[in-house]
């Protein structure tokens, strides 16, 4: 903690134009916000949510989220990269004291507690240009945060979740996506699963089905100039509900050797979204269809 009483801390905090509190105690009254954190709390009671390490804070500044204040580490101030708008509070602490205040340890020694704002209707996210992924009760925050990495990486042009579907602005769940839950848009669809009928794009269920089509047959026939579908998912084990699976236009597996009945979620789901980008960037090696299905 050297520093964070001397000169040169407090001419860096003042050049941020941010107000910097050091904090010692983890009953000091001031971060009572970050207390025991709960996400379901945090949600449900003061419309906030919480992102964790440096990352995931760059990440948050260039989001549209209002950040409301960050809770640091000494060296983590003192390393911070990132410019913070002048709005937000900065509270620095001892990591012993921190990681007491929040009641877990605190990955990276960098936490920051942003205001949720108003939801995103689906229906603007579904009538936007571009593939959506569409998950249905996916319940592992892991999981979330690895598919909208996925959905990142492919530039998917949104998120639309089941009303079961686990919140991307959990702590988790932001962590595991590298902090793209906070970039991709994301909505929860209602009524579910009837609404997916009115999308105006090809909904496509990734299944393990004998009866789904080869996933490269349902590549080979999106086209090389359409992105109008939309990718169905569903949670680990109980997969798709029927109710979902009928929703859709297209049912898709992923060929895989004997014995293996299915992939981790998070991994179906990547090769499924490179393998429906692939005619975009290489027209020229589209397969045809040559098992059309129609549902």
């Amino acid at each position: 903690m050297r520093g964070m009483r001397d000169g040169t801390m407090a001419e860096e905090a003042t050049a941020t134009g941010n107000a910097v509190v050091f904090v010692d105690d983890p009953d000091d009254p001031r971060v009572a916000l970050y207390r025991n954190l709960k996400d379901r709390d945090l949600r449900q009671r003061k419309g906030l949510f919480l992102g964790e390490s440096e990352l995931v804070l760059e990440r948050l500044v260039s989001s549209r989220f209002e950040i409301r204040s960050v809770l640091l580490h000494g060296a983590r101030w003192e390393r911070l990269s990132v410019t913070l708008p002048p709005t937000v509070e900065v509270f620095v602490a001892p990591e012993s004291v921190v990681e007491a205040i929040a009641g877990f340890p605190v990955h990276r020694g960098v936490l920051a507690l942003a205001v949720r704002g108003e939801e995103i209707l689906w229906t603007e996210i579904a009538a936007r240009p571009g593939p959506l992924l569409v998950l249905e009760d996916v319940g592992d925050p892991d999981n979330i945060g690895a598919l909208f990495r996925a959905a990142a990486a492919f530039k998917y042009a949104g998120v639309l979740c089941s009303p079961g579907t686990a919140d991307p602005l959990y702590r988790k769940a932001i962590r595991s996506s590298m902090g793209w839950t906070l970039h991709v848009p994301f909505a929860t669809v209602d009524p579910w699963p009837e609404a997916l009928t009115t999308l105006d794009r090809t909904v496509i269920a990734l299944t393990p089905a004998t009866d789904a089509d080869d996933i490269a047959s349902v590549s080979g026939s999106l086209g090389a100039t359409s992105r109008d579908y939309a990718v169905l998912l569903g949670s680990e084990g109980p997969g798709l509900t029927n109710a979902a699976l009928n929703s859709a236009n297209r049912l898709a597996r992923i060929p895989m050797a004997d014995g293996i009945d299915s992939l981790n979620v998070a991994m179906a789901a990547a090769i499924a979204l490179y393998e429906f980008g692939r005619a975009h960037r290489h027209p020229a090696t589209r397969q045809p269809d040559n098992n059309p299905t129609t549902r």
